[in-house]
């Protein structure tokens, strides 16, 4: 009983104690708030340091209807290089493929298809419009260009994300307060000031892209009329080399009956068996590099190795359009290698524009550096990047725009000097075409008709036709050659001017 009335008493005490200490920190917290609520802080932490309840609003973005403006106008640039860009390859300065090529071109979807078309459709013609559509350098060119398209979204949209992004967080503090020492995001994306020069580099990028399909389906376009010329020089002189086989068999088939007859020594027979080896190696080699010439375009057409072309044009000279100031005139303009040139100098020009911006950016609208010979407000200069270094760069950038354009100066010169050597190689095989044309192959035929006169009356001998036919085969294998030489310069000098 004694034990029970302890353990109570015991109880009770603590029970109060509890109490009394609860009244305590009350009455403590109390006094705290009331001595927090009647303090007076200091200016110094009012301004810096009282903690403030943090609002997060959503601004609207900056120069909205700027913007989109802006954007409208990107859409527009987009539209106009796309329709440009599509346009490239008939539009090329060096072949107009007609309408109709183009119609039958686009037809024929499977490889066996376009090969069974153009074994019955083998004019240069013909090649060059398959060529424009199916070669793999040009489609590869032509799909790089259209990657750079995506450049305009990059453009459009990229700072757009970044100001909303700043709308949203620029009062957000981790610390609960508002960091008023730390600048807004938003101001290191300023637009459309900045964007405008985005764009008009971008414009050049997609300009320089669209010039490397040209450039690509120029040398395409080159390089398969080189290779068709070739194939029809190759054609013609495994005509010719035949037939020239032919007369020497004759010859030799009359100086064996003339030796048979003590007329004709041994020495002639040996001498014809000579000629005839020789021709056969020529004949051969024609042979040769008329199959490489099929697959050379073959490769350029994307067509099965072992495709070959049906019936031929007859070769004929191309002409020269122009004199040769006006030739160097225009190769100096239209060249695609100094367009593209000129292209890249336009975008490094703006290039060093947006950097001399983003680095070295006007003051603020309204001061000045001096007003009333003091200053009146200090400017707001950016101080995110260091200077030594993108001083530098930017250095450097504008010795490169020097060099480039000596580049271009170098290259107006070397286009000059090309189109002068290919013009004078041009008119040199156009004299040799002419000669063999006009003189020699006349008088060797009006030879030839003296030499059967002469044979009729017993006055010569069967030899001597046979030998002066052969003379005339050979002369007329030397003017298609120079035919041939012709149209290769003249392909050289399209492909050099770069303009139709």
């Amino acid at each position: 009983m004694k034990t029970l009335i302890n353990r109570l008493a015991v109880m009770t005490s603590l029970v109060i104690l509890s109490a009394c200490s609860t009244t305590t920190k009350t009455s403590t917290l109390s006094k705290l708030q009331s001595d927090f609520n009647k303090h007076k802080y200091s200016a110094y932490v009012t301004d810096s340091l009282k903690t403030q309840p943090v609002v997060i609003k959503a601004e609207p973005s900056i120069n909205d209807k700027k913007l989109k403006a802006f954007k409208h106008q990107i859409a527009s640039r987009k539209n106009n290089s796309t329709a440009r860009l599509n346009n490239v390859r008939n539009q090329n300065g060096l072949h107009k493929v007609s309408r109709g090529l183009q119609q039958q071109v686009s037809r024929l979807s499977t490889q066996n298809k376009r090969e069974q078309w153009l074994k019955s459709h083998s004019s240069l013609d013909a090649v060059l419009a398959l060529l424009i559509r199916n070669n793999l350098d040009i489609q590869s060119a032509q799909e790089q260009a259209q990657a750079s398209l995506s450049k305009y979204d990059q453009v459009g949209f990229l700072d757009d994300m970044l100001s909303q992004y700043a709308a949203f967080t620029k009062d957000i503090s981790l610390t609960g307060s508002t960091q008023k020492h730390k600048k807004s995001v938003s101001k290191g994306f300023p637009f459309p000031g900045l964007l405008a020069l985005k764009s008009s580099i971008i414009d050049q990028a997609v300009e320089a892209s669209r010039l490397q399909v040209k450039k690509t389906t120029q040398d395409a376009i080159t390089n398969a009329r080189i290779a068709y010329y070739e194939l029809q020089f190759s054609k013609q002189e495994i005509v010719l080399t035949r037939k020239n086989i032919g007369l020497l068999k004759s010859l030799k088939e009359e100086l064996n009956n003339n030796y048979s007859t003590n007329t004709a020594n041994l020495s002639g027979i040996y001498q014809i068996d000579i000629e005839i080896a020789n021709y056969r190696n020529k004949l051969q080699i024609a042979k040769d590099k008329q199959r490489s010439k099929h697959a050379r375009l073959s490769t350029l057409l994307n067509l099965s190795p072992s495709f070959t072309l049906g019936k031929l044009d007859i070769l004929k000279a191309e002409k020269l359009p122009k004199n040769m100031a006006q030739l160097i005139k225009i190769g100096q303009t239209h060249r695609v290698e100094i367009a593209r040139l000129q292209t890249d100098l336009e975008k490094m020009k703006r290039v060093i524009s947006l950097s001399e911006k983003r680095f070295y950016p006007d003051f603020d609208a309204g001061y000045s550096r001096f007003q009333n010979d003091k200053f009146t407000k200090r400017p707001k200069i950016k101080k995110s990047n260091f200077f030594a270094k993108n001083d530098a760069y930017l250095t450097e950038t504008k010795q490169k725009y020097k060099a480039l354009q000596l580049k271009i100066q170098a290259l107006k010169t070397k286009t000059a000097d090309d189109i002068q050597q290919a013009v004078s190689n041009y008119k040199i095989q156009k004299s040799t075409h002419e000669l063999y044309q006009n003189k020699v192959l006349p008088k060797a035929r009006t030879s030839l008709d003296i030499a059967k006169n002469l044979y009729e009356t017993g006055e010569t001998s069967l030899v001597d036709i046979i030998e002066t036919q052969e003379l005339i085969v050979d002369y007329r294998l030397k003017a298609i050659k120079a035919l041939k030489e012709m149209n290769v310069n003249m392909a050289k000098i399209k492909r050099l001017i770069g303009y139709k």
